[in-house]
């Protein structure tokens, strides 16, 4: 495309009539679009902000999605109809716009982060910044979790994903339309082609919407058909409609937006079936082409103006008031979202207006130096960092103490937890004939080094699968946040660990270990898809449910009792989960000088876990079953805490670390008597 129609384009995007004075606008300029922004962004910052009644306000995105794919296929289709498209001005000029604010926003939080951040959230932060910057955040958080999860809060660049798409959409668009342009010039082609293709993603949207929700919702080729539905509408001629019929379809339009606000929610499948509601909302709206007070007002014009900077600022905000701990605080809400809108001020002001004017200036080959120069002086502050594992010598030293720590973990300890698959690695600790059976779910090698230490002479002979204790006939729950991979065969691990155990010698006890409350009640770190179960046994819930729960209790009970009829069974009491990452918030609460404790009452382990404590209670009234419990180690004076003397208990929320399994050595060592009586022809280290 020639420098003289981009600039043109550029005229046409900036051009904005006097507000106040509500001047007719110039006549290539659409304020319903540029409203239809502003409705974006505000539902998108208080969905984020976690505003009650905006439930579904992640629907901005594909808001803004529609309006991209109507733009740019625009000027695409318009610039191969007059032969003066070309590709690397195209690009340019998408560059132009999107670059400059996303390069100050992620330089400022680089240069933030050295002085308030723990090397974890740096180290990813920096790389999450380099991605950001390649246009490919949207793979990055598909291979790491979940959007809706309660990790997602601690990426600062989490909502790059929506660029990187439109990004890659912008690489692909022009392709696909060149060559069906070449093939056959025609408009009709084009638009049979667009529609082809939007069919297509539709349709794979809804097959891998429920088989790879992660998936679905990052990557291209299942969004691909909500740009392409604004770019359909450039080739219908919706001026011949009647004006009162386009009144009719725009305020449809903004009450399908509405409604798609107030009614979906972070659980519901997306995208899928449902999403044509605001895409179609969003098509009605575009359509109809008409001036409506909804978004002709000047509080919605200066919003739509402000939408991008809006957009990249509102997400870090909230997730320092996140960090910091204050999200839950009077007024923190209404302070983080009057913060973002001043801070987008500052960057439309400072960033987005005189980089639009400087580049204007320039052609497409000094546009894509100055621009390449700075991306590459960001990108490579990023990739030093993230190079640098965070940079931890910058750390007092009370921070130090507690990341070496969490780091100070047996690598091999790691490599025997099995992940997917059946089974689990053939991992054994100790050369005495005496094995003892250690199954369950990650929490296995959370207890490992407390029994080593404990009971040193006797094989430790773990068969655990993250995520999966051994329960007979448990299931995933599929509402459950942490779904896992179509690799993932919990319920067959189970039994394959059944059939292990039947096969193993009689005297070789076994000792169950989990982290069962989850199971039961849900995740309890901060995010929106707390207390829905993650496993289950006859149907999965939303929400933990007495009947749920003693199903769950009931399993446990006969699973201990099952493996008693033939051999010595022990069960460890769950030890304590805390509500947050236990190192990671300690460091931060270190680097902003605030208090390091960190704690649950046990009357709040209590309140989860007391359905565990009678399960097992159950199965050692009923079984012979033998209770061991570090809670008397663990919890003084009713406060279960998370740090001892400066050093952290916990890896994360809920797996020890080396000291914390420290803790369990009196419990462990209370199995040195069972096995003497049980004559087991091994000697035990006094």
């Amino acid at each position: 495309m020639p420098v003289s129609e981009n600039r043109a384009i550029r005229a046409q995007e900036t051009e904005r009539t006097n507000l106040c004075s509500h001047m007719q606008p110039k006549s290539n300029f659409r304020l319903d679009i540029n409203g239809l922004r502003a409705w974006a962004v505000t539902a998108v910052m208080l969905y984020h902000f976690e505003v009650p009644g905006f439930g579904g306000g992640f629907v901005g995105v594909d808001i803004f999605f529609v309006i991209s794919g109507f733009l740019m296929t625009g000027i695409v289709s318009k610039g191969l109809g007059k032969n003066t498209f070309h590709l690397f001005d195209f690009l340019i000029a998408r560059a132009r716009r999107i670059i400059p604010a996303l390069l100050v926003l992620c330089a400022a939080l680089i240069i933030l982060g050295w002085f308030a951040l723990p090397p974890t959230d740096y180290k990813a932060l920096a790389s999450h910044a380099v991605y950001s910057l390649l246009f490919v955040s949207n793979i990055e958080y598909w291979l790491s979790a979940g959007y809706f999860d309660s990790a997602s809060h601690e990426k600062w660049l989490l909502h790059t994903w929506s660029l990187s798409v439109e990004w890659q959409f912008y690489l692909v668009l022009p392709i696909v339309l060149w060559a069906a342009w070449k093939f056959r010039a025609q408009v009709k082609f084009q638009k049979w082609i667009v529609i082809s293709f939007m069919m297509a993603s539709l349709v794979a949207a809804i097959i891998i919407s429920p088989r790879d929700s992660s998936a679905s919702f990052y990557l291209l080729h299942t969004r691909a058909w909500e740009l392409l539905c604004g770019g359909l509408l450039t080739y219908f001629n919706t001026e011949a409609v009647p004006a009162r019929w386009r009144k009719i379809s725009s305020f449809t339009g903004l009450g399908m937006i509405t409604a798609s606000v107030l009614f979906f929610t972070p659980e519901t499948l997306w995208p899928y079936f449902w999403t044509l509601v605001p895409v179609g909302g969003t098509m009605l709206v575009i359509a109809s082409n008409q001036r409506s007070f909804l978004t002709d007002h000047p509080i919605a014009q200066w919003l739509g103006d402000r939408s991008y900077s809006l957009y990249l600022w509102h997400w870090p905000v909230f997730v320092v008031l996140v960090t910091l701990e204050w999200r839950d605080r009077t007024g923190a809400i209404p302070i983080g979202l009057l913060v973002a809108t001043l801070l987008a001020m500052l960057s439309y002001r400072f960033a987005e207006k005189p980089s639009r004017h400087f580049l204007a200036k320039q052609n497409a080959i000094g546009s894509f130096f100055h621009i390449a120069s700075a991306t590459s002086l960001v990108g490579l502050m990023g990739f030093i960092i993230w190079h640098a594992q965070g940079a931890p010598a910058r750390l007092p030293t009370a921070a130090k103490v507690i990341m070496a720590e969490q780091q100070r973990w047996p690598a091999r300890f790691d490599d025997c937890q099995g992940t997917s698959g059946v089974t689990s690695p053939n991992c054994e600790f100790g050369h005495s004939p005496l094995k003892i059976l250690v199954i369950g779910d990650s929490h296995v090698f959370s207890v490992i080094p407390g029994a080593i230490a404990s009971l040193p002479n006797i094989t430790w002979a773990p068969l655990n699968y993250t995520g999966c204790p051994f329960i007979q006939g448990l299931k995933l729950n599929p509402h459950a946040p942490n779904n896992r991979s179509p690799s993932y065969k919990c319920e067959e691990h189970n039994k394959w660990v059944k059939e292990i155990i039947s096969a193993a010698p009689q005297n070789y006890p076994v000792l169950l270990v989990g982290r069962y409350a989850i199971q039961a009640l849900g995740l309890q770190e901060p995010g929106r898809q707390q207390g829905i179960p993650v496993g289950y046994i006859s149907k999965p819930t939303l929400k933990a449910t007495p009947d749920s729960i003693n199903e769950l209790a009931a399993a446990l009970t006969n699973t201990a009792c099952d493996l008693a009829q033939h051999r010595q069974v022990f069960m460890l009491r769950p030890t304590p989960d805390m509500p947050i990452n236990v190192p990671t918030t300690a460091i931060r609460r270190i680097m902003f000088g605030t208090n390091s404790n960190i704690f649950i009452s046990k009357n709040e382990y209590m309140k989860r876990n007391s359905w565990v404590w009678k399960a097992q209670d159950k199965a050692k009234d009923q079984c012979g079953v033998i209770i061991l419990d570090p809670i008397p180690q663990m919890c003084e004076n009713e406060i279960c805490n998370a740090l001892a003397n400066g050093i952290p208990i916990y890896r994360d929320s809920n797996h020890l670390t080396q000291y914390g399994a420290q803790l369990l050595i009196h419990s462990f060592k209370s199995m040195e008597k069972t096995l003497q009586a049980e004559n087991v022809s091994i000697k035990l280290r006094k």
